[in-house]
């Protein structure tokens, strides 16, 4: 397979700025079955990028940079990738009128740095700038090339999606890529990784194809993912399915979608097709799972309604927790998240109904109840079903992974 490597330059991309650039790219590559291999960032040090360009030069089959083809001092692409390849920069007359009615256009005045804008490197071919004032270029190196382009996205993207992309599929042999992402919730990644070994250490390798496997976890979350690579499209997409079906099979209930899909998607979809309808009653969360639920287009059709209930008197006067429980047993209890759940059920009419009562911290725990103990509770035909869990992490952790169980309370009563 082709080796291709990302260059980004630019100071801020080390300082204060997040790169915005590497998924565009990568997302791009991925549509044609290429892949990024490397990516590297460099501040705006002649020197540092120099050793950049050698080393990715090099190294790999396609070389893409973005960033630094403006006309300031700390503009060095041009500077540093003529040094490094030996092609002196040439002056580009039409690229210079282009330059000059973006301006016009415009109607401001050109000033002369960006006259540097219109040198290319000798034997480059140029990718107009339909947005900005920086052509990209193309530079062909027997049979590698690199490739160097503006770093605004809106300047990139539309000449990675065209002369790039056009470029590549022209000049190199091409495959077939494809990646899923299963998504498992509420298990350690290290029980997951036990659960997948098997599967995982199995030679997928065949018929040309390259398979390579990754785990990652956020907020109770563990993302299992699947890249295959090849040239046969057929070889690919038969492939992946089998992969992904023992995949499944393994990970068996803790699973419960792919890619795009979310909790709040997979339950919104479960209560659509069972023509069911929801309700909440949230404390500690403080709307956070309403708004998950109503993230989702069509969520109208099943999502009645969610009471904030924050202090004791809401709880009371809204969905009827007994002032009595809340004395003997306090509101982060067992007790007082199964009448809230009775509460908004009898209230709301649902079909379904899920309380959370927890203590997110940092402040708010005592010796028997400490930060990040949550109750939940759910309602379904006046039967009540509760769980407690003991979260850690700050306060928008433990909120974020309270609305999450919940949700996966739901899916798998559902």
């Amino acid at each position: 397979m082709l080796r291709v490597e990302l260059l980004c330059f630019g100071m801020e991309l080390l300082v204060n700025k997040i790169n915005s650039n590497v998924p565009l790219i990568a997302d791009r590559l991925e549509n044609i079955g290429l892949s990024l291999a490397r990516v590297v960032t460099v501040g705006d040090v002649p020197r540092e990028i120099e050793k950049a360009f050698q080393e990715s030069v090099q190294q790999s089959d396609i070389v893409l940079t973005c960033g630094g083809l403006g006309p300031t001092f700390d503009d060095l692409t041009r500077d540093c990738l003529s040094k490094v390849l030996k092609k002196p920069l040439q002056f580009k007359k039409e690229i210079l009128e282009q330059i000059k009615e973006r301006f016009r256009i415009s109607r401001l005045k050109m000033a002369a740095e960006n006259r540097s804008q219109a040198y290319l490197l000798k034997g480059a071919i140029p990718i107009l700038n339909n947005v900005g004032t920086a052509p990209g270029q193309i530079i062909p190196l027997g049979k590698k090339c690199v490739i160097a382009l503006p770093g605004p996205p809106r300047e990139l993207l539309p000449m990675l999606e065209g002369a790039v992309l056009d470029y590549i599929k022209q000049n190199y042999p091409t495959g077939f890529k494809s990646k899923t992402i299963l998504h498992v919730f509420g298990k350690p990644e290290s029980e997951i990784d036990e659960k997948i070994a098997p599967v995982i250490k199995k030679n997928w390798n065949k018929k040309g194809l390259n398979v390579n496997f990754e785990i990652l976890a956020h907020n109770s979350i563990i993302d299992v993912c699947v890249f295959i690579e090849g040239k046969r499209k057929e070889d690919v997409e038969a492939h992946h399915l089998k992969i992904k079906q023992a995949l499944r099979k393994v990970l068996g209930k803790d699973y419960f979608g792919e890619n795009e899909d979310t909790l709040e998607s997979v339950v919104g979809a479960r209560l659509s097709a069972r023509k069911e309808t929801l309700s909440l009653a949230e404390s500690c969360t403080g709307g956070l799972l309403a708004d998950k639920i109503t993230n989702i287009s069509g969520s109208s059709n099943y999502f009645k309604e969610g009471v904030v209930v924050y202090s004791n008197e809401s709880k009371m006067r809204l969905l009827g927790v007994k002032k009595e429980t809340l004395d003997r047993c306090g509101a982060v209890s067992e007790a007082a998240a199964q009448e809230m759940a009775a509460g908004v059920l009898k209230r709301s009419k649902s079909d379904w109904a899920l309380s959370i009562t927890g203590i997110a911290g940092p402040a708010g725990g005592t010796p028997d109840k400490s930060v990040g103990t949550v109750w939940f509770a759910i309602a379904h035909q006046k039967k009540i079903k509760t769980i407690l869990c003991h979260f850690t992490g700050n306060r928008h952790e433990i909120k974020e992974k309270s609305a999450l169980t919940a949700l996966n309370l739901l899916r798998v009563n559902l």
